[in-house]
């Protein structure tokens, strides 16, 4: 998403508005498979020098599956 430079009460409005519709746009893809995720961080940045932008990032959790022939090799020790 990109807005123009933000210099005024009005600017900083609209990128805030901006940046929640980028949001509510991103909804429906952000929330696919999220039967592995732990949390759902969203960040974002307005500043007169910058363009506005939000980033979000799904953290997910990681969990070891042994292999079923890995498993039965090592009972066959």
């Amino acid at each position: 998403m990109v807005i123009a430079q933000v210099h005024s009460k009005e600017d900083a409005e609209k990128a805030m508005i901006a940046i929640g519709q980028e949001i509510i746009r991103r909804a429906k893809e952000t929330c696919v498979n999220v039967d592995r995720v732990t949390s759902i961080k969203i960040t974002a940045e307005i500043t007169p020098e910058e363009y506005a932008n939000v980033n979000i990032n799904k953290n997910y959790v990681a969990e070891f599956e042994e292999k079923e022939e890995n498993h039965n090799e090592r009972k066959d020790k």
